[in-house]
């Protein structure tokens, strides 16, 4: 099932996944050696991350020789840097296209966080208002 990119839910692990993805020497890696090089305990989360943000990560088509799992690269690495066997090393991206995206990753998570407190405030101010409409109709039952 497709999830809806969560960046602010997600900021630590897709920042330290993309800077990781970005200037490693193997340009595509398998979730848990991208956890364990990371130091990320839990797998899944990363496999989380790369599975939702497919604009940022792809997925090969092939699977790792050693755990079976497929591979994940960068999109913007890979078009730059693309050969026939993923097994090659490749430069690192540039640092100001990886600084592109970790701005990007950073503008996204900053919006939805400001759109998650302004739906907070809206709904807070509309509880309030039935609360007042509610007091209000209560009293003038109450005097009449």
């Amino acid at each position: 099932m497709w999830q809806r990119p969560d960046y602010a839910k997600s900021y630590e692990i897709l920042m330290a996944v993309i800077t990781h993805l970005a200037v490693n020497k193997w340009p595509a890696r398998q979730p848990k050696g991208i956890a364990k090089d990371l130091s990320i305990e839990d797998v899944d989360s990363v496999r989380a991350v790369l599975k939702t943000f497919k604009g940022l990560f792809r997925e090969s088509k092939g699977v790792s020789k050693d755990h079976g799992e497929p591979l994940y690269s960068l999109h913007l690495r890979h078009a730059r840097f693309a050969v026939a066997d993923s097994d090659q090393e490749r430069p690192p991206l540039d640092p100001g296209d990886m600084f592109s995206l970790l701005r990007l990753v950073s503008e996204k998570a900053s919006q939805q966080t400001q759109q998650a407190a302004a739906l907070r405030t809206a709904a807070l101010t509309s509880l309030i208002s039935l609360i007042v409409a509610a007091a209000s109709l209560f009293v003038a039952l109450h005097k009449g």
